[in-house]
């Protein structure tokens, strides 16, 4: 019997949702139409691949074994298929980028317009996503590109990993803060108030893990959880501007705000705030055409927003922070 890539589609989503409903949902399809083709194929193949229970939809020894193989027959097609794009070339090609919440807000956006720009038919996708979740999707396909942060990455042998400039970090706050004014403030007396934004690694959980009210340490992963965890930097800005909380943004990203005197910046400049991200990918898999630009275009936004948050820093804050900071790691390149 030929088993149809678009059963195995249908047994891994239904083996994956443990629900006839919630598979045809994911599959595009009708519930009874997904009921009738596992069925259908149970028949033809002589045997029962799920046990339909009272919590759900279980599958059999007979379903575990096509699984099993299923998936590595769907991981296939998903390369060949890829393949096949990445000969299609850049004009008529996809890509699927996964982006940190900082480069997204620095520089993945004016990259993408830029390459749109050039290439009006390119299909992009981007989302925003954990380093984490970001390299898992690149190793499963679902993304061709990350640009996160690579502090845990640089010794991953199934990635290259390249390094991308380094952004200085300040924290900010509104006008009408306790700490607004205050000069040379210490770690501890910032983080007596809430901290705004993104989950930071585990290099920096025990910095910022010292503050009172800060935020916590996820004990299963490593990584500091601010007391206000956001993926969204837009959102973050805004809950800080309506209370004592406090953000830890590049100078760029709060520009606007800085101009309209919504947020100020609080006199705490210390060696580890810089960003450290850069470009993540599948090492033994080619890079497309439309890749291979998007990542000339970023180098580009990058370059260009280092010049104008220097110009910015000098004009707000002097010398006290440095974005090309001694202690960033060394650049480092794999290919």
């Amino acid at each position: 019997m030929n088993l149809e890539i678009k059963l195995l589609h249908q047994i891994l989503s239904l083996a994956k949702h443990r629900n006839f409903a919630r598979a045809a949902e994911s599959l595009h399809i009708s519930q009874p139409a997904l009921s009738r083709s596992i069925s259908n194929l149970e028949e033809t193949l002589g045997v029962q691949l799920f046990d339909r229970t009272s919590g759900g939809v279980v599958p059999t020894g007979y379903g575990r074994l096509i699984l099993e193989r299923g998936r590595e027959i769907v991981a296939k097609e998903n390369e060949l298929q890829r393949e096949i794009r990445l000969m299609q070339g850049i004009e008529i090609g996809e890509l699927a980028i996964g982006a940190g919440p900082f480069p997204f807000e620095i520089s993945v956006g004016p990259a993408v317009s830029r390459l749109i720009a050039a290439y009006p038919k390119l299909q992009i996708r981007v989302e925003t996503a954990s380093p984490l979740a970001i390299v898992n999707r690149i190793m499963s396909g679902s993304f061709d590109l990350g640009v996160a942060d690579i502090r845990e990455w640089h010794d991953d042998q199934r990635l290259a990993v390249e390094a991308l400039p380094v952004h200085a970090g300040l924290f900010c706050c509104r006008p009408q803060h306790p700490l607004a004014g205050r000069h040379g403030l210490t770690l501890d007396e910032v983080l007596a108030y809430p901290l705004v934004g993104t989950v930071f690694p585990p290099a920096l959980a025990g910095i910022l893990a010292q503050g009172q009210a800060g935020g916590r340490i996820d004990q299963d992963t490593g990584h500091f959880l601010p007391a206000v965890t956001i993926d969204s930097l837009s959102l973050a800005r805004r809950i800080t501007m309506g209370c004592d909380a406090v953000l830890l943004l590049t100078i760029g990203a709060v520009e606007r705000e800085l101009l309209a005197g919504d947020l100020v910046i609080l006199d705490c400049h210390l060696p580890w705030m810089y960003t450290n991200y850069g470009f993540i990918s599948k090492r033994e898999r080619s890079l497309s055409a439309a890749a291979r630009e998007f990542m000339t275009r970023l180098r580009e936004v990058e370059a260009e927003t280092v010049e104008r948050e220097n110009a910015l820093l000098a004009t707000h804050v002097g010398s006290k922070a440095n974005p090309q900071n001694p202690a960033a790691p060394e650049k480092k390149t794999k290919s």
